[in-house]
């Protein structure tokens, strides 16, 4: 059996956030390919995988986009799902003009749970809203794993 193809994944999500980002600069809470600090020494990742997008607003609301999985807490419930599960995304009001703003994001999954997430609204919205637009158009054209026996 092959292994999941996280260094592919990370490089190909990464890229495709990338060319539509703007003012990374400007991002208060939000940080791409790192965990941010506030968060280093409370998660754990997997062996092989790589961080993508992650987010901390404040103790109750913080997020990690990874190669294989999503997972934070929303005030106190704490989540954690593949993307590949994510079968709809409603970001909100994630423009905001360039302002500052916190949002939420409700994201149903597959089998029918329901999970908020907060994320910092503005130019930095574009990361974790091109992270799961990657999982439905561009992660079916990699090449991906074999099953097993295959």
């Amino acid at each position: 059996m092959s292994e999941w193809p996280d260094t592919t994944i990370r490089t190909e999500l990464l890229q495709y956030i990338r060319s539509h980002v703007m003012q990374p600069a400007k991002w208060r809470f939000t940080q791409l390919e790192v965990v941010h600090d506030a968060l280093s020494r409370v998660i754990q990742l997997g062996t092989d995988e790589l961080c993508v997008v992650s987010c901390f607003i404040d103790g109750q609301r913080w997020y990690v986009m990874t190669t294989a999985r999503v997972f934070g807490i929303y005030r106190g419930t704490r989540f954690e799902f593949s993307p590949l599960q994510i079968r709809k995304c409603t970001w909100g009001d994630f423009k905001r003009e360039g302002r500052l703003q916190i949002e939420v994001a409700e994201i149903q999954l597959i089998g029918g749970d329901q999970i908020t997430l907060a994320y910092e609204a503005g130019f930095a919205a574009i990361a974790p809203i091109y992270y799961e637009r990657f999982w439905h158009t561009r992660f079916t054209s990699l090449e991906r794993p074999a099953p097993e026996g295959g």
